[in-house]
Formats: structure tokens, sequence, C-alpha cells
């Protein structure tokens, strides 16, 4: 690499000095790894002029409101820049304000001072939770990455997890069109490495419509849900394939919606969902080919609960500290 391209000289992580990648801090102790988001946090808030908020306890508490008025142009800008700074955030190392941004987003069109105001709590938010971060047990020194890998492909559930959900309709934002939220998770070794939050995009009840729009059953939601993090997962495989590591099959996938599990298991009464879309009979398919499996998690323990709606603090947090710990100072 050296004699073909002008390369920087080669730096080790070690737990006296940590590595930085466009704004990730990758760390270490003698006990875990982290990927922390820490200072670009710092730097966003600075930017923003947001540094002397009052910090708090959750990234989203309540609906925009559409009444309150239009942003001027300086504001406008000053949002637009807010949205992209936590749309980073999101797609690196910080899961936790995923859903925030998914349905803060949807106003980039017309922000009003509602959605400002929304978006610099998520900041606030930010401020408190800086030390968050994606975090993973350091491996034993003397194993060697063959055995790492091993060990992932034989224990079964013991490194990988995942999870969908969706809310129904539970975005009421004129925007929003009524649409549903679907969330996905996978884990590994316990630590986030494939997440999102989105509204639903492939409920057509018929091709000239020419956009997704409301469904009017949970159950055919919640079955774009899991179709949608299916898509996810395999993405995810193909990945570890290509790193050479070891992945479940069949899929075992997590989720709350008993409807949605009796569709992928071919034990739905047709009648009740003949008026969802014919192509999503595909997530079957990969039932049948022993690729995905449907597995039953109480709606308190589905860790995709965070990516589809408002909820209580106490719940986010405890949702939140499943799959991300503080960073030690």
């Amino acid at each position: 690499m050296d004699d073909r391209f002008d390369c920087k000289p080669t730096e080790w992580l070690s737990p006296d000095h940590p590595l930085d990648y466009l704004g990730m801090e990758v760390s270490m102790d003698r006990e875990r790894i982290y990927l922390s988001m820490r200072k670009y946090i710092e730097n966003s808030l600075k930017i923003l002029g947001l540094e002397g908020v009052r910090p708090v306890s959750s990234p989203i508490d309540s609906p925009i409101d559409p009444d309150t008025l239009n942003l001027d142009s300086a504001m406008r800008k000053r949002f637009m820049t807010a949205v992209g700074c936590l749309g980073w955030l999101v797609n690196t190392a910080r899961p936790d304000v995923a859903y925030a941004h998914s349905r803060i987003s949807q106003h980039m069109a017309a922000p009003n001072e509602s959605a400002w105001n929304a978006i610099v709590r998520v900041f606030q938010y930010l401020k408190g939770a800086k030390n968050m971060c994606l975090s993973v047990l350091l491996n034993a020194a003397d194993e060697s990455l063959d055995t790492i890998m091993v060990d992932r492909a034989s224990t079964e559930g013991a490194q990988w997890d995942f999870f969908c959900d969706t809310d129904f309709a539970g975005n009421a934002e004129i925007q929003n069109k009524r649409r549903s939220q679907i969330g996905y998770l996978t884990l590994s070794a316990g630590a986030p490495v494939d997440y999102g939050s989105r509204v639903s995009s492939i409920a057509f009840a018929h091709p000239g419509i020419g956009e997704s729009h409301a469904d009017i059953s949970s159950g055919a939601a919640e079955i774009y849900g899991a179709a949608t993090a299916t898509h996810e997962i395999l993405h995810v495989s193909y990945i570890a394939d290509e790193m050479g590591i070891g992945f479940p099959s069949p899929i075992m996938l997590q989720m709350d919606n008993t409807t949605a599990e009796s569709f992928i298991n071919d034990t739905a009464f047709k009648s009740k969902l003949k008026h969802i879309d014919a192509r999503q009979e595909w997530v079957r398919m990969l039932r049948d080919k022993s690729i995905l499996k449907p597995v039953h998690v109480n709606t308190a323990l589905n860790k995709a609960d965070m990516f589809t709606k408002i909820l209580p603090v106490s719940t986010f947090l405890r949702l939140r500290d499943m799959i991300m710990v503080k960073r030690p100072d």
C-alpha cells in the first residue's frame, strides 16, 4: 500500500491512544471497546449555538405542532444544518435518536418553530447523554480471530439478536399521512450493528397510487415491518459472510405482533389479510427455505420499540440502556 499510495502512519488502538475517524471516537479500556460520538456532539452544539442548553432525559416527548409559524430563511438554514448533524449521529453510533431524526426530518420541506424546538430538544438530550456509546466486551487476549468466528457461528443466539417492531398509524402529523413507523435492530455481541427507523414505504394498495399510504390493518403494518427488517438483516448477513463472521441460520426475528407471526408461519386466516400486497409473501418464502423464523418477544423486551414511537422517559431509558453503555470519563 505504501508503494502505491501516500499513506498516513499506522495507528494502533490502545487504552492510552483512542482513534478518531470522521467524528467517531474508538477507545478501549481493560474490559471493553467503545464507539463514541462525544466530540462530534460537542462540536455540533457549538456550530448550532446550543452550548448553553439544559440537558433533558429523552430526545422526543411530543408531536410537532403544525400551527406554529414557519421559520425564516436564516433559521431554516440552521434547522437544515441541525438535521444534517443529527443524521450523521444516527448513521454512526447513536441509535437512541434514530426515531426522533426520522420524525423531525419529515419537516425539511417546511420547517416551523415547533420543528425547531423538537430538534433543539434532541440536542438537549444529546448534551446530557454525550457519553452514551456502543460497546462490546474485549475478547481474551490469547483467543484467535478464527476461534472467535467459529464460536459465533456455533452458538445460536449468543452473538446475534434481531428485532423488528411497527407502530400502526401512530403519527398523526399532517405530512406523515398516517403512515406506520417501522423499526428494526440487529445486535452482534450485544451491540447494535444495524438499525433503522422509517415510515412504511411499501404499502401500496394499487400501483396507480404511486406513493406509500396508510394501511387499514395493524397486522399488515407489522408484516411490512417484518419484510423491511428481513431485507436489512440479509444485507448484514452478506457483509458478515464477506468478513468471515459466522451468521445464524435460520434468522430468529423477534417480534411482538401475533398477526405478523401467524402470517409468516402461514397459520393466518387468509381472508383477514387478503388486502395486503401479495409481494410481501417473500417473507414466508424465506421461512420455507429455513432462512427466517419468527419468534415472539414480550413488548417490554422488544428493543426495536424505541424506533417506532414516542415513549415515556422510563421506558425509553430502559430500552436504550439495553443496547448502549456509558463511556467512563
